[in-house]
C-alpha cells in the first residue's frame, strides 16, 4: 500500500535572507567557459515572490544556452577588435574603442555580455556630458552586442530593447549666456545645430571661392556626408536637362577620410545619384574643372581647421598672413556683420535634411537621398526621385530667401 505521507516538494534554486529582509534567490544551471556553474540571482520580497522568480530564473537558464557561460564584455570586445573590427573603416573601428576604453569596459567590462541589461546601459548613458556623447556610447556598444547576436553569443542586444533616456531630457534647461530678453526668437534660434535658408544664403555669398566651397555646396545642396563630399571627382558631377529644366547631379560612391583615405562610402545603401538643390548646383556647376579632378581638393586632416579658421579674428601681424591684399583671407569672413553663427562643417548635411523637411520632403525619402543606413521604407524608394524634391527645397529656398524679389 502507498504511503499518503507526502514530503515538501524541493524548492528551485537557493535562499539566502538579505539584512533588510529581502530574498536573494540563487539558480545555477551547466556551467561557463572557465568550468563554473552557470549562475543567475535576483531580490524578492517574499517566499511567494521567491518561487516565482526561482522558476522564471531556471526557465531562462535552460532556454538559453548561452546564458551567463562567462563571457565578459571585455572579452567579447577583443574578439569584436580581431574580427568584425578588422572589416569596417579605421576612423569607425577607432571611434568605438574609445568609447569602449573610456565608458563602457571601465562600466561593464567585468559583467557576461549575457547579463546586461537595458537598465545597466542607461546608467552610464545617463551620465554622458551631452547628448551627442550619449548617442556616441549608444553607438559604440550597440554595434559591439549586435555583432554578439550575429554570431551566436547573445539572444539580443539591449540597445534596442527601448529608447534611452539622454542627458537633458529631463530637469532644467541650462539658460546661462543666453539672452531671451532682446530677442528671445533669434536667441533660440542661434542655439541650434542648423542654419536656417537666410543664413545658408549669406553663408553662401561669404564662402565664394574659398577652398571649402565645392565640399560645402555638396553638403549643404545634396546633404553629402563630408567624407562623400571629398571623394567626388569633376566626372561624378553633370548637369543634365530634366522636365525642361537644368538640374546638376552628383554620383556618389566614394569616402575620403583621414583614417583610412579613398575608399568606399558607409553603406551600399549610400551609393546613390543626388540632385542639387538650386543655387547650389548651378554655382558647383560654375566651378566645374577637370575630370580626373577631385571637387574639392581640401585634405581630410585639414577640413575641420580651415572651416573653423573662418570664426577666428584676423590677426594682420601674423606671419601666415598673405603678402598681396588681393589674395582672399578665408579667417575671420564669418564674422563679418551680420556673423554668422558657427556650427560645425559635418551639420550643413543636417540643414539640408532639415530644409528638405520643411519643404514637404517625406521622411523615409529625405533618409533614402541622404544614404541612411537605418531601416526605413527604402522598398518605396529604390530609385528615389531626388530631382523632384531638390525642385521642392529649392523653391522653398526662393520664397524664403528673398530670390525673387533679387531678381526681379
Amino acid at each position: 500500500m502507498a504511503s499518503s505521507h507526502k514530503t515538501p516538494r524541493r524548492k528551485v534554486g537557493t535562499r539566502r535572507i538579505m539584512a533588510d529582509g529581502t530574498i536573494k534567490v540563487i539558480v545555477r544551471h551547466g556551467y561557463t567557459v572557465e568550468g563554473k556553474r552557470r549562475t543567475l540571482w535576483a531580490i524578492a520580497k517574499d517566499d511567494d515572490e521567491a518561487d516565482r522568480i526561482a522558476l522564471e530564473l531556471a526557465a531562462r537558464l535552460g532556454m538559453d544556452p548561452n546564458l551567463g557561460k562567462g563571457l565578459t564584455l571585455e572579452r567579447w570586445w577583443l574578439a569584436y577588435r580581431a574580427t568584425r573590427g578588422q572589416r569596417i573603416a579605421k576612423v569607425t573601428l577607432e571611434r568605438y574603442a574609445t568609447e569602449m576604453r573610456g565608458t563602457w569596459l571601465p562600466a561593464l567590462g567585468s559583467k557576461d555580455i549575457t547579463l546586461i541589461s537595458h537598465a545597466d546601459i542607461q546608467a552610464v548613458v545617463i551620465q554622458a556630458a551631452t547628448r551627442s556623447m550619449a548617442k556616441e556610447r549608444i553607438k559604440a556598444l550597440s554595434a559591439v552586442l549586435t555583432h554578439a547576436v550575429r554570431e551566436g553569443r547573445l539572444s539580443e542586444n539591449p540597445c534596442r530593447n527601448a529608447p534611452f533616456e539622454l542627458p537633458g531630457d529631463v530637469g532644467k534647461a541650462d539658460l546661462s549666456g543666453i539672452d531671451y530678453e532682446s530677442d528671445p526668437f533669434a536667441a533660440i534660434e542661434s542655439v541650434k545645430n542648423v542654419w536656417d535658408i537666410q543664413t545658408v544664403l549669406l553663408a553662401m555669398q561669404r564662402l565664394r571661392c574659398l577652398p571649402l566651397e565645392t565640399c560645402w555646396l555638396c553638403m549643404v545642396g545634396a546633404g553629402l556626408r563630408r567624407e562623400e563630399a571629398l571623394a567626388l571627382r569633376w566626372r561624378d558631377v553633370r548637369r543634365v536637362e530634366v522636365a525642361g529644366r537644368m538640374v546638376t547631379q552628383l554620383a556618389v560612391h566614394g569616402a575620403n577620410t583621414a583614417k583610412d583615405g579613398m575608399g568606399t562610402t558607409k553603406t551600399k545603401k549610400s551609393v546613390r545619384i543626388v540632385a542639387m538643390v538650386e543655387p547650389f548646383g548651378a554655382r558647383l556647376w560654375e566651378l566645374a574643372g577637370d575630370r580626373d579632378a577631385l571637387v574639392c581638393d581640401v585634405s581630410p586632416k585639414n577640413c575641420s581647421r580651415r572651416w573653423a579658421n573662418m570664426w577666428k579674428p584676423v590677426n594682420l601681424e601674423s606671419k601666415h598672413m598673405p603678402h598681396d591684399p588681393a589674395t582672399h583671407v578665408s579667417r575671420g569672413v564669418m564674422l563679418e556683420e551680420p556673423a554668422i553663427p558657427f556650427i560645425h562643417l559635418k551639420q550643413m548635411r543636417a540643414t539640408h535634411a532639415t530644409m528638405m523637411q520643411a519643404a514637404g520632403v517625406s521622411d523615409s525619402l529625405n533618409a533614402a537621398l541622404h544614404g541612411h543606413s537605418e531601416r526605413v521604407a527604402y522598398s518605396n524608394y529604390l530609385m528615389p526621385d531626388s530631382t523632384e524634391a531638390a525642385e521642392r527645397m529649392g523653391q522653398l529656398i526662393v520664397m524664403e530667401g528673398g530670390l525673387k524679389a533679387a531678381n526681379g
